[in-house]
């Protein structure tokens, strides 16, 4: 199971393992792939947000867009898709 503070790790995983730069996700893509419960969909939320505003020091990640998007089946609802990406290095390795 996964804590809140465990996010950003598993976020590092979710990247790593699609070997992608920049890649679309939603909340519902990422707890699928982990196999969280529902309860934790608010946190992942969360953070994908807090990485949009600002960087996040321990994730080599940030949300560059967010978009919303209507799905009709099986409900009509509205997600956000997040346009999740590398941050560029900003120290030099010598």
């Amino acid at each position: 199971m996964a804590r809140n503070k465990e996010i950003p790790e598993l976020l590092e995983q979710y990247m790593a393992q699609f070997g992608e730069t920049e890649q679309w996700i939603t909340v519902q893509e990422f707890r699928t792939y982990f196999q969280l419960d529902e309860i934790y969909a608010p946190a992942i939320s969360g953070f994908l947000l807090r990485i949009y505003h600002g960087p996040f020091f321990s994730c080599h990640y940030r949300v560059e867009r967010m978009e919303k998007i209507i799905v009709k089946i099986p409900q009509r609802k509205i997600i956000k898709r997040y346009l999740v990406k590398k941050r560029p290095d900003s120290r030099k390795k010598r």
